[in-house]
């Protein structure tokens, strides 16, 4: 009698055993996914923040005497007081 006992807690154990391994072996599935998610929303943030920082360069510029200045003369045609234009007709 004992021997069948023992070969059943054996059983019970292997299948107890059997189990968590396969718990586990999920678990570390979804850890393995949640890492690749991670990585690649880290990447995602860190693309954002250099388009943010170009973003806050241009705001600067934009925002300076010298980059109006620029888009009046260039695209406005404007010029300061007293300031001569030559325009070269001959081409």
């Amino acid at each position: 009698m004992k021997k069948g006992k023992t070969s059943i807690g054996i059983v019970i154990l292997l299948i107890i055993f059997l189990y968590f391994s396969y718990i586990a072996v999920n678990q570390q599935k979804i850890i393995y996914a949640k890492n690749l998610e991670l990585s690649r929303l880290e990447d995602k943030i860190a693309g954002e923040q250099l388009i943010n920082e170009e973003l806050k360069k241009q705001s600067e510029m934009i925002q300076s005497d010298e980059y109006v200045e620029k888009i009046a003369r260039e695209k406005l045609g404007m010029v300061k007081k007293n300031e001569r234009v030559y325009v070269d007709i001959g081409n």
